[in-house]
């Protein structure tokens, strides 16, 4: 579906709630406001239609494989997986255009972060799947239209974001900065604990401070490592220069930020200071696995793209067999290979793709908003059964024209050993 009939559905909701936002040049969207970028956030690995809460892993939160060896959940009352609470606190979001391939070790002062980084918004929004409290004073997810933005935080539509415009460059980075990730079930001595979310009682805890640093690093090195949620950081590699580039002119354009989080949530456990095991639910351990330690990072992923909607195309796969653990992704054709051929990372375990959506019969299949390139399509597949289609099956090469709808044939579902 193109951006623009998508977008309706934002701005019907927004107007319900009276809340300002960013158009395309569409006359009517353009009449609500000035802005020429529109900044959307979104929680999944697929860019495209992601799967209900409910048809994850037939609804049941992902278990640790590590327990009871290394870990003791307790899993009494766990609810099911589109029951969870979920509240999440957004401080700012920014772009940079400084520091190429910089992991942000060089910011040690303000003045640092304020040299390196360009504001795009320092607005402050709160979603929620539920209302945590009866006062409306001390509500600011219901303030900020946070229950419309948590659905399509994580339905695939994006949370609208308010922002202002940015210069025309090259940006290199881009940071999502999380204030607060919070859960509404955990357990300790079979009691769910009582913590503190935006600034009201909350049942359940913040999970953001387990997950700012992989398990197992040493304590000495973790002083010198940025945290991992503040930013969610998103560094422009060799072969993605082009998804990060705004140009002058008048040309509407979407900063798309992106996180899997909906698909990759996991129960753990580590012990406390006393030696009590206190079970969390965080992200799963599909990449740096997690053995009962209080530290549970490295398994969210930022991905952040510019695109212009007058110039982007649609691609449709069919030949699919519908499976909640298969994936069709696409990334750009020379992602992670430097100008002399070399390979600076792995893009199948330390990108998330450009764009993404479950296997669904058929031709049901389509990514959208794909600007001009060569990109490459894979069949990918949860092998490991933890939420992330690790595995990739196939890879097919395609180019994508300006302004374009296209077709590509991709057997893709049936298998868990081969793709198209």
């Amino acid at each position: 579906m193109k951006f623009k009939t998508r977008f309706v559905t934002i701005i019907a909701a927004l107007l319900m709630v009276g809340t300002n936002c960013s158009s395309g040049d569409d006359a009517l969207l353009s009449a609500l406001i000035n802005s020429r970028m529109v900044v959307i956030l979104k929680g999944t690995y697929a860019t495209d239609r992601p799967l209900d809460f409910a048809q994850i892993n037939n609804n049941t939160l992902f278990l640790d494989s590590d327990a009871p060896t290394t870990e003791v959940l307790d899993t009494n009352n766990v609810p099911a997986y589109s029951d969870l609470p979920i509240y999440i606190d957004v401080g700012e979001i920014r772009l940079s255009t400084k520091g190429y391939l910089s992991n942000l070790y060089d910011i040690d002062s303000d003045r640092d972060a304020e040299d390196f980084w360009d504001v795009v918004s320092t607005t402050r929004q709160v979603y929620c799947s539920q209302l945590y409290t009866a006062v409306a004073a001390n509500d600011s997810c219901s303030a900020t239209g946070g229950l419309i933005n948590y659905v399509e935080f994580f339905n695939g539509v994006g949370a609208l974001y308010p922002a202002r415009d940015v210069g025309p460059g090259g940006y290199t980075h881009a940071g999502v900065f999380m204030r607060s990730f919070f859960l509404g079930y955990a357990k300790r001595e079979a009691v769910i604990p009582v913590g503190r979310f935006d600034n009201n009682d909350v049942s359940g805890t913040d999970v953001l401070p387990l997950l700012n640093y992989d398990a197992g690093v040493d304590a000495a090195v973790k002083a010198a490592l940025p945290p991992q949620w503040f930013p969610l950081h998103h560094t422009t590699y060799p072969g993605q220069q082009d998804s990060m580039q705004v140009y002058n002119g008048y040309a509407s354009l979407v900063l798309e930020v992106r996180t899997n989080i909906k698909e990759n949530l996991m129960v753990h456990s580590f012990p406390d200071a006393g030696g009590e095991y206190f079970t969390v639910v965080a992200i799963s351990d599909w990449r740096v696995e997690h053995t009962g330690q209080f530290d549970m990072g490295g398994n969210a992923l930022t991905r952040a793209r510019l695109f212009y909607p007058d110039y982007t195309g649609s691609l449709q796969v069919t030949g699919g067999t519908e499976s909640t653990r298969h994936y069709y992704a696409v990334y750009y054709a020379n992602e992670c290979v430097d100008q002399n051929g070399g390979s600076v990372c792995n893009k199948d375990t330390d990108l998330l793709p450009l764009a993404a959506t479950p296997v669904r019969n058929g031709g049901d299949n389509v990514l959208t908003e794909l600007m001009p390139g060569e990109y490459v399509l894979q069949c990918r597949y949860d092998e490991v059964h933890d939420g992330y289609p690790e595995k990739v099956l196939s890879e097919i090469r395609f180019s994508m024209p300006q302004k374009t709808n296209i077709s590509i044939s991709c057997s893709c579902g049936a298998s868990t050993t081969t793709g198209c």
